[in-house]
């Protein structure tokens, strides 16, 4: 479920980290079903410990962690994953944890005891620690440890598309109005246009009053210039709330807070109630490539063939 706004709200939560060195990576022993670890789950925790955090940044629906050396740790949440930071209360589902040692001048005032943190944890090191925990309930995360190499390869600009905050109308119209799949569907191809998911793309289409099932060869330039502005006015306000938390509570952020954005949704989850925008219509659910769509057929109406 973390889309853009979720994810970006996770990487301003671990900023405190920014400076820090790993000295513990470990995965708590566990029943569940692993998450995908690359290049190996030994691998990766070996290699991590000692290495220096320059920077934490976002690719798309990822977390990525610049360290020294020139390797990149990359988070990946898919469906259910999420971050926390000191966390002080038990919790399940644990797939991977780091302690970093920050710099002495940047040091928190106080920070947990081991003895609130989660069962079996190491112990802590004395001093300025800080604990990123990544959780996934559903185990289809993946954690990526990769050298500038393998992040060109598997991460590179023909793999992942221009952010969708940053991305100007124009380069939208241009990947996506060639093609005839439904605008909806076109949206969620993180190779055209990197961050957007199932939640906020049902939110902008309907807020550029376009129809999610309309082929995007049908959408004329000033479509594509109300949905651009509705793509970057829909993902400001998800990530000035914190993004969406839902009622399965799977999603918080990294101070373990719900989102706010899901109390705006206009049409996500709304199927059968009136539509807040137009009053005269309730919203309406499809499925368009596996996946549950709402909007508005009043405010969303369906263009007539060229």
């Amino acid at each position: 479920m973390p889309e853009l706004p979720e994810v970006e709200t996770m990487r301003r939560g671990l900023l405190p980290i920014v400076g820090g060195r790993i000295i513990s990576a470990a995965v708590p022993r566990t029943s569940l079903q692993p998450i995908t670890f690359r290049p190996d789950r030994r691998t990766v925790l070996r290699a991590l410990r000692g290495r220096c955090i320059h920077e934490v940044t976002r690719l798309g629906k990822r977390v990525v962690f610049n360290l020294d050396g020139g390797r990149r740790l990359v988070l990946e949440p898919r469906m259910t994953g999420r971050l926390f930071l000191d966390v002080t209360e038990p919790i399940s589902h644990v797939r991977l944890i780091l302690e970093i040692l920050l710099p002495e001048s940047e040091a928190p005032a106080s920070h947990p005891p081991a003895a609130s943190l989660i069962a079996a944890h190491p112990a802590a090191t004395p001093g300025p620690v800080r604990r990123v925990v990544f959780r996934d309930v559903r185990g289809l995360g993946v954690v990526w440890l990769m050298d500038e190499r393998a992040w060109q390869r598997e991460l590179g600009p023909h793999k992942i598309g221009p952010d969708a905050l940053d991305i100007d109308a124009s380069t939208l119209r241009h990947r996506l109005a060639p093609r005839r799949t439904a605008v909806k569907v076109a949206l969620l191809d993180q190779k055209a246009v990197a961050g957007i998911g199932n939640i906020y793309a049902s939110e902008a289409l309907h807020r550029a009053k376009i129809h999610p099932a309309e082929p995007c060869a049908q959408l004329s330039h000033r479509h594509w210039h109300r949905l651009h502005a509705a793509i970057r006015e829909v993902l400001t306000e998800a990530v000035a709330l914190q993004g969406s938390t839902l009622t399965d509570g799977t999603y918080g952020t990294p101070g373990n807070r719900a989102g706010r954005y899901q109390d705006r949704h206009l049409v996500y989850r709304r199927e059968g109630q009136p539509c807040l925008q137009c009053g005269r219509s309730v919203i309406q659910r499809i499925v368009l490539a596996q996946r549950s769509t709402f909007f508005c057929p009043r405010c969303q109406r369906r263009l007539p063939r060229r």
